[in-house]
C-alpha cells in the first residue's frame, strides 16, 4: 500500500512502473475512485497530480493506492500466457491444459482467467480460498477433464467480468461442465453461458450460492446439482436441462432475491429438488423469501418444487407450469405436481401461480404428506385437466393427508372443473373460522 505521506513526499519527480499481475485500487476516503485491472501504463507523479493512462487525481486528495497482485492465465487458440508472480504458486501448461497448485495461506489469492480457446481446460487445487475472475474467458474443452475443475475443497469465489462461456465434451469422464469438490460462490456484473454436452452444467460437491451476474446453463443432466445447499440472493439464472434445474442431493433450497428460470421436457424432472441426507431429515427444505421464479416443465411426472422437508414461501413471484401427465414406472405411479413436499407447504406471502395445463392428466397444483397452509399473500392454482390416466388416481387441485387451512378469503383461488374432478383431496379445509368437509356440497357437487 502506498500511504498519503509517501505520495506527497514523491509527487515532484517520481514515475512508478506497473508490473503485470497487479491490479491497482485509487482511494479517496472509503470508496475506490478507480480500480485499474490490467495496468500497462505508468504512474507518474508531478505537479500536485497523480497520473495512471486517461485517470487524473489531486495528490492531496488521494489517501491511498493498494497493490494486490494476481495469476494471470490467458487462452490464445493452441497458446496459453501465464503471469505469475507468486512463489508459493505452481502452474504448470502443457499444451492448453494449465494446471494450478496453491500452497499459500493467509489471505485469498485472485486468479484471471481470459482468452479463447476451442481445446483447453483448468485444474486447480488451493489449500485456500481462492478467488476466480471470469473476464472474457471463452474456453471449450475436448477431453476427459471439464473446462474449469476444481479439486480444492475451500472456497472459489466466482467473479464474472464481461461475457464468458464454457463448454465439456462428450468425452468428459468428471460429470459437469465447472465442477468442484468445495463450494462455488458467484458475483460480479458479468455473465457466465455454461453447456454440457454430458452431465450437469454446474456441480458442487458442497454448496453453490449466486450473489450477482448473469448464468445460462444448457445442461444434458441437472442445471445445477450441489450436495449441501443452494442458495440465491442476486442474479439470474437461466437453466435449460434434460433433467432437474437445481438438484440438492443433501440438503435445502433457500432464495431471497434475484432470478431463476428452469425449461426442462424431461420426465420426472424438477425445477428445485431438496433431497434427506440420511440421518439429517430437518434439512431438505425449500425456502422462498424473494425473488422471481419461472419454472416450465414438459415431461411426464414432472413437479416444480419438491422436497423431502418443507416448502415454506414468504415472498416472491412463482410461476410453475406443468403440462406432462403421470405415468406407470413399472413399480408406481409418478404423479405431476406444481408444488410437492414430503412435510407441509407454507405460504405466509408473495405471489404464486401453479397453472396444470389440459394435458397434465392425474396431476395435483399442490400436495403435501402433512398439511398445507394459505396463511397470506395470494396463491393461485389453475386445474385445466379434467383427464384421468388408466389405473392411476384422479386429478385434483390440491392434496394433502391433512388439512388445506386458508387464513381469510383472498389468500387463495382456486379454477378448476368440480363437476368432472375432485379439486380438494384432503381431511378438512380450514377458512378463517369455518371448517369444511371436502366431500359435502359446500365443496363438491
Amino acid at each position: 500500500m502506498i500511504k498519503r505521506n509517501m505520495l506527497l513526499a514523491s509527487a515532484m519527480f517520481c514515475t512508478i512502473a506497473a508490473f503485470a499481475g497487479t491490479e491497482m485500487s485509487v482511494y479517496q476516503g472509503s470508496d475506490v475512485s478507480v480500480r485499474v485491472v490490467n495496468p500497462e501504463a505508468k504512474m507518474k507523479f508531478g505537479g500536485g497530480k497523480i497520473t495512471f493512462g486517461e485517470e487524473e487525481f489531486t495528490t492531496s486528495k488521494v489517501d491511498s493506492i493498494v497493490l494486490k497482485h494476481y495469476v494471470s492465465v490467458a487462452f490464445d487458440g493452441d497458446k496459453v500466457t501465464v503471469s505469475n508472480p507468486f512463489d508459493s504458486v505452481d502452474v504448470k501448461v502443457d499444451g492448453t491444459t494449465v494446471e494450478i497448485n496453491s500452497e499459500f495461506v493467509g489471505r485469498e489469492i485472485k486468479y484471471r482467467f481470459s482468452g479463447k480457446s476451442t481445446n483447453g481446460n483448468v485444474i486447480f487445487s488451493s489449500k485456500y480460498k481462492s478467488e476466480f475472475e471470469l473476464n472474457g474467458l471463452d474456453l471449450t474443452s475436448s477431453g476427459v477433464n471439464p473446462p474449469i475443475y476444481v479439486l480444492t475443497k475451500k472456497n472459489t469465489e466466482v467473479r464474472l467480468v464481461g461475457n464468458n462461456s464454457l463448454k465439456n465434451s462428450d468425452k468428459d469422464t468428471v460429470g459437469a461442465t465447472m465442477r468442484g469438490r468445495g463450494q462455488f460462490e458467484f458475483k460480479g456484473d458479468g455473465s457466465l453461458e455454461v453447456t454440457s454436452v454430458v452431465g450437469h452444467g454446474i456441480q458442487s460437491s458442497d454448496y453453490v450460492e449466486v450473489k450477482n451476474g448473469k448464468i445460462t446453463i444448457n445442461a444434458a443432466s441437472d442445471g445445477i446439482h450441489v450436495n449441501d445447499y443452494y442458495l440465491q440472493s442476486g442474479g439470474e439464472v437461466t437453466v435449460n436441462c434434460n433433467a432437474d434445474g437445481v438438484d440438492v442431493g443433501e440438503g435445502y433450497a433457500e432464495i431471497n432475491g434475484g432470478s431463476l428460470i428452469v425449461n426442462s421436457d424431461a420426465v420426472d424432472a424438477r425445477g428445485i429438488r431438496c433431497t434427506f441426507e440420511e440421518g439429517k431429515e430437518n434439512n431438505a427444505d425449500i425456502n422462498i423469501n424473494g425473488g422471481k421464479i419461472d419454472i416450465q416443465l414438459g415431461g411426464d411426472g414432472a413437479r416444480g418444487f419438491k422436497a423431502d422437508g418443507a416448502v415454506k414461501i414468504d415472498g416472491g413471484d412463482i410461476l410453475i407450469v406443468l403440462s406432462g401427465k403421470a405415468y406407470d414406472d413399472g413399480v408406481e405411479f409418478n404423479y405431476p405436481c406444481g408444488i410437492k413436499a414430503d412435510k407441509t407447504i407454507t405460504v405466509e406471502s408473495g405471489n404464486v401461480v401453479v397453472i396444470c395445463q389440459s394435458t397434465a392428466a392425474s396431476s395435483r397444483c399442490a400436495q403435501a404428506d402433512l398439511s398445507i397452509d394459505f396463511n397470506g399473500g395470494v396463491t393461485t392454482l389453475y386445474q385445466n385437466s379434467v383427464g384421468r390416466v388408466s389405473g392411476a388416481k384422479k386429478t385434483n387441485v390440491v392434496k394433502s393427508d391433512g388439512n388445506l387451512t386458508v387464513k381469510k378469503v383472498g389468500n387463495l383461488y382456486v379454477f378448476s372443473d368440480p363437476e368432472e374432478i375432485k379439486p380438494y383431496n384432503v381431511t378438512a379445509v380450514v377458512v378463517g373460522n369455518y371448517t369444511y368437509d371436502p366431500d359435502s356440497d359446500d365443496i363438491e357437487d
